[in-house]
């Protein structure tokens, strides 16, 4: 079959296709790049701007990208319900793929109603970090979130936790999964503001005072280029800390202090902690574990998160 509808993000593709019912489903993600001359014929119009990298003082490569999306003549995407999907589709998707956890239950709470116009579809496309996304919405972040409330990550979560809320609650049912597997996590820090760690110091805002005129669009693209690459290469550690008086569970993230690399010098800063729902249950579910392999995943106006592989 013809491929009738692609949506590009960054170096990623992913397909769907529409029956002559008017069925819309998800073909999955295509391997390698599809060429430009592959693309003749077809429509081309951009996502949604409910997701833009332009929010953040920093993301990761897999989420630095414009979702564009791709009809094939012929093909009918026009009914409100379907276009409205596409428009917003690719960043859930790109979320999904990168294993931002946060970022894809977020995408999903901020377009709940157009996501569940079509359950099973996206029940499908989150279903392999459905898990993942589920612990980031109720225990990482501080608005919280009943389960409930988030029905097609539950459900899809619920049968690869095994859950069974007249045996245990939802933390032990965690407790238990962490326990015998490995995954990636995103999870932002609380209490940012009680450390000195700046995202954004004076010295990396004055690199463009100094653009030339006579090329900006290469110098600005150069400046954008490096500025990625920096926050990318900033190290991050998460760690226990055993001994903190007000929580034994407590796990803090120390990120390098952006100023002193600058200057030509080692040093972390103390960034925040992992909220302390969290923290419980991965220092419960794993107590000989005390470091976690982690890296920077964003940063936006007064917010931090992290990749941590648990």
């Amino acid at each position: 079959m013809a491929r009738q509808v692609l949506i590009e993000c960054g170096s990623n593709w992913f397909e769907f296709t529409k029956s002559k019912t008017g069925q819309l489903d998800y073909a999955g993600k295509i391997e390698g790049i599809v060429a430009s001359s592959e693309l003749e014929g077809f429509q081309c119009f951009a996502g949604s701007t409910y997701f833009s990298p332009s929010f953040y003082t920093y993301i990761s490569d897999g989420m630095n990208m414009i979702p564009l999306i791709y009809v094939a003549d012929g093909v009918d995407v026009s009914d409100l319900e379907t276009y409205d999907y596409l428009v917003h589709a690719g960043a859930l998707l790109a979320a999904v793929d990168s294993k931002d956890s946060l970022l894809a239950g977020e995408l999903y709470l901020r377009r709940r109603k157009t996501f569940e116009k079509f359950p099973q579809l996206t029940q499908f496309i989150m279903k392999d970090l459905s898990v993942e996304i589920l612990f980031s919405l109720c225990f990482g972040r501080m608005q919280n979130i009943n389960p409930d409330d988030i029905p097609l990550v539950f459900n899809a979560a619920r049968e690869k936790l095994d859950f069974d809320p007249s045996r245990e609650d939802l933390d032990q049912a965690f407790m238990r999964w962490f326990k015998s597997n490995s995954c990636m996590l995103t999870l932002p820090l609380v209490g940012t503001n009680f450390y000195n760690w700046n995202s954004a110091p004076e010295v990396l805002a004055r690199l463009c005072d100094n653009l030339s005129l006579d090329d900006l669009t290469s110098h600005a693209e150069k400046i954008r280029r490096a500025k990625h690459s920096f926050y990318a290469s900033l190290r991050t550690t998460v760690q226990a800390e055993p001994y903190n008086p007000h929580d034994k569970n407590a796990v803090l993230v120390c990120i390098e202090d952006i100023e002193a690399k600058i200057n030509g010098n080692m040093g972390l800063e103390k960034a925040g902690h992992i909220r302390a729902l969290a923290a419980k249950v991965l220092r419960e579910a794993k107590p000989k574990k005390l470091v976690y392999k982690s890296s920077l995943a964003s940063v936006s106006a007064g917010n931090i998160v992290v990749k941590v592989e648990v």
